[in-house]
């Protein structure tokens, strides 16, 4: 597992520091998001999401996430309804699989500081409780329990190869969603 997950964080660092750059959870931090701009962040991750979960299912023998479900459920509650736009991404192997879900799971802690922030938002009382930004800590069991799946496995360095570029991937998938609007679906 440790050699795994330290070329997973390796290989990804620089693009992780990059998206965190460009996407709108920055102005969550700084309190400067208003509800627009919040509608088109949930919508952003919910594509992405959507698409990368799909996609590690067809792999990993009882992977589980329910973050695109959540997200889907925040934009109801605020009025969005609009869930046609789609992003090309894809997995062919279970190695694959491993590294899309390292993005998707390893982002429960960032969500969780991002969920905490949040509540400090102009608009926060306007909208229903939100279950995808809540800032509960049961939000990295996912974390966890992809953590316990990496321990119970050896990779060979193919393996670890083909996780390490779909990771890479996978953040830009999300790079991809973070430039859509809910205007431009």
């Amino acid at each position: 597992m440790t050699k795994m997950l330290n070329r997973l964080r390796e290989e990804t660092a620089e693009l992780h520091r990059e998206l965190e750059k460009e996407n709108l959870a920055n102005k969550i931090m700084d309190q400067s998001i208003d509800l627009e701009e919040y509608k088109n962040l949930l919508f952003q991750n919910f594509l992405a999401y959507e698409n990368a979960e799909a996609e590690i299912t067809k792999f990993i023998s009882g992977y589980s996430s329910d973050k695109s479900m959540r997200l889907k459920e925040d934009l109801r509650g605020i009025g969005v309804e609009n869930f046609t736009c789609s992003l090309d991404f894809s997995c062919s192997s279970e190695a694959e699989a491993i590294g899309a879900a390292y993005v998707l799971e390893g982002s429960a802690m960032g969500g969780m500081l991002i969920g905490k922030e949040l509540k400090k938002c102009s608009f926060f009382d306007e909208i229903p409780e939100q279950l995808f930004f809540n800032g509960k800590r049961d939000g990295i069991k996912g974390w966890n329990e992809y953590l316990k799946f990496l321990r119970s496995r050896d990779f060979s360095d193919a393996e670890i190869d083909s996780a390490a570029s779909k990771a890479k991937e996978t953040f830009l998938l999300f790079g991809e969603a973070f430039k859509l609007d809910l205007s431009s679906c």
